[in-house]
């Protein structure tokens, strides 16, 4: 008889709650995140705002940073949808396109409850940085595929790195909306999309 014991899968009310919990201190970090930024982020903190004894954080996060990295993939992913929309009906690089780009980018995470928090994490931790670049990929190779499809070799490079230079430039203009509000919002977005739409053309 094998010694491994195969555990029975936990009952759908215990896994509802454990799911219960986790969002709740997801959405407690966003609190926090909000009211305080970073420096008032930690697990006590965490649990305390979500009603939770502080052993029940590390049932379902190593630190504040995996906390903060599952904050990130979720900003992340509600950027990208905005650009995978765009690719699934023919991507356009023309400036009025990349102009409603920047903005609805840029409307998604001041919606976000503590996406600016979450912003200047992935960018000041180095263990949070995968998540940013990861996401830039993606969206990267994304347009890539769009502006020059079926391409190989050196074609296909090409696109690839016009294409990663135009996401990281409309992020960092979105990144100095979130850290610098009385910016004119409109100037930076409108010179920005004309930048990226010569560069993608």
């Amino acid at each position: 008889m094998s010694r491994i014991q195969t555990l029975a899968p936990a009952p759908p009310a215990r896994q509802a709650r454990s799911v219960e919990m986790r969002e709740r201190l997801i959405a407690a970090a966003q609190v926090i995140l909000e009211r305080g930024g970073l420096e008032a982020l930690n697990s006590n903190a965490v649990a305390a705002e979500a009603g939770a004894s502080p052993p029940s954080f590390y049932r379902y996060f190593t630190d504040k940073y995996d906390l903060l990295a599952e904050l990130g993939r979720r900003l992340m992913n509600a950027q990208n949808t905005i650009i995978e929309q765009q690719a699934g009906g023919g991507f356009r690089s023309s400036e009025a396109a990349m102009e409603s780009v920047l903005r609805e980018t840029l409307a998604v995470t001041r919606a976000f409850r503590g996406g600016r928090e979450i912003i200047s994490s992935l960018r000041a931790s180095p263990d949070l940085a995968p998540v940013r670049l990861e996401s830039h990929a993606h969206v990267a190779g994304l347009m890539a595929a769009e502006m020059a499809p079926g391409k190989r070799g050196k074609a296909k490079a090409e696109a690839y790195a016009r294409a990663r230079m135009v996401v990281e430039l409309g992020y960092a203009a979105i990144e100095m909306l979130l850290e610098v509000p009385d910016l004119d919002a409109d100037t930076v977005l409108k010179a920005t999309a004309r930048g990226l739409a010569h560069s993608l053309t």
